[in-house]
């Protein structure tokens, strides 16, 4: 609901409030111009109908929302005090005509919309200062009743004057139900668009942070969400070097370098269809084989692997004298979101142990993979014969460096997110 006229005022009376309070000053000053108008007209026609009790308490109001209005448009009138005083007004315009001429005046009607503007008038944050006025709203309708029940009308007016009277205010009721249904309606129309576009970055979000399978999961459910995958290719990487030039750097430029070389390496996962898990420090965790099943996921890492080691040669040892120490292991593995606050994708079991503890033994510039790694990729890549090392917790394993690609790498891979679901 942007009106330039009161645009400008909360420009430059109320620019301090927050959102919601000066949606308030918005709708207070619509209120105005309304009540401004409606009971301006009402005037005209109570001169006519010769009712002058009622065209002198017009009058008053009638000058009273012109004060409120004029004084919040040109003076920033304070939104509370104008606020009050506009509801004690609609208290008077619409109590006391039913006091002049009895409940049977269409008036009493507009005790009704009272509520309303209360509604529209008071933010989230005023609760109290809102169930105030409806109690004000109750007691005034209270009061008009019992002076009904006990002392009647205070002027007699011909029949068709009161018919006339009536037929008056019936349009004019049927001119403010109009025109809630309309705000009402808008609002309702904003709110609905506002949750679509909230309801649209959330999914952003969670896609940003994990797989496509996994945010849907996570949208229909509370609960945790865990996985058995019986074979996936691990990738540990880490980055040589990193610890002492990173004594140099300022938190900016250190921030700084670590995104530009995970943002190529969330490239190479994106391109080979590879599910990064997380990077911790300098170091990155990738898999492949989920959270959907891919035969060719040891292949798809063993090129990203390649082709990371190939990226940090060509861009970053010369910039930044840094090179890549790379682990591989495939196997069984656990992956699944747990928890309920600062939860992420993460993967768990003795495959993701080996992996880096491969990568910890392994060389600067080197792919340091398991026999069941060469096993799975077979003929197509080249490697070397490291013999057998000591890994923690699993005693002597033989090992081996993955040094390149037999045949010409492929210019778009075969392990795509597409290939993956087909």
């Amino acid at each position: 609901m942007k009106i330039p006229f009161i645009e400008s005022v909360i420009q430059r009376h109320y620019s301090h409030f927050d959102e919601d309070e000066k949606r308030n000053v918005t709708i207070f000053l619509i209120l105005e111009m309304m009540m401004i108008f409606v009971i301006g007209t009402w005037g005209f026609g109570f001169v006519y109908l010769q009712m002058w009790e009622m065209f002198w308490l017009v009058v008053f109001t009638w000058l009273g929302y012109v004060f409120l209005f004029a004084g919040t448009a040109l003076w920033g009138l304070p939104i509370k005090f104008g606020r009050s005083a506009a509801l004690i007004l609609a208290l008077v315009i619409t109590g006391v005509p039913p006091i002049y001429y009895g409940m049977e005046t269409m008036i009493t009607v507009h005790l009704v919309f009272v509520p309303f503007a209360t509604v529209l008038l008071f933010s989230r944050k005023e609760r109290k200062q809102f169930f105030n006025y409806l109690i004000l709203v109750l007691l005034a309708f209270l009061g008009v009743i019992a002076w009904n029940l006990l002392r009647g009308p205070l002027f007699e007016v011909p029949a068709e004057t009161f018919r006339i009277f009536n037929t008056v205010v019936t349009f004019d009721s049927m001119f403010i139900s109009l025109y809630f249904a309309y705000f009402f309606f808008t609002q309702n129309a904003e709110f609905k668009d506002m949750l679509a576009t909230e309801r649209e970055k959330s999914d952003r979000l969670l896609l940003s942070l994990f797989p496509d399978s996994i945010a849907g999961q996570l949208r229909d459910s509370n609960q945790s969400i865990a996985d058995s995958f019986e074979n996936v290719t691990i990738l540990f990487a880490d980055i040589v070097g990193f610890t002492r030039y990173a004594s140099n750097m300022s938190p900016s430029e250190l921030v700084a370098m670590l995104d530009e070389i995970f943002s190529e390496f969330d490239a190479l996962a994106d391109k080979y269809g590879v599910e990064k898990i997380k990077t911790i420090g300098d170091s990155y965790l990738a898999v492949g084989g989920l959270p959907l099943p891919d035969e060719n996921h040891c292949q798809a890492i063993a090129d990203m692997a390649l082709e990371m080691n190939q990226v940090i040669k060509e861009k970053y040892t010369v910039k930044y004298k840094l090179t890549l120490r790379i682990g591989i292991h495939t196997g069984h593995a656990v992956a699944g979101v747990i928890g309920n606050k600062k939860f992420a994708y993460d993967i768990w079991g003795d495959c993701v142990n080996i992996a880096s503890r491969f990568e910890a033994s392994g060389h600067p510039e080197k792919i340091h993979i398991t026999e069941d790694v060469k096993r799975l990729l077979g003929d197509a890549y080249v490697y070397e014969d490291c013999g057998e090392i000591a890994i923690k917790g699993k005693g002597m394993m033989h090992s081996y460096f993955l040094l390149e690609r037999k045949e010409e790498k492929p210019t778009s891979s075969a392990y795509s997110y597409a290939s993956r679901q087909g």
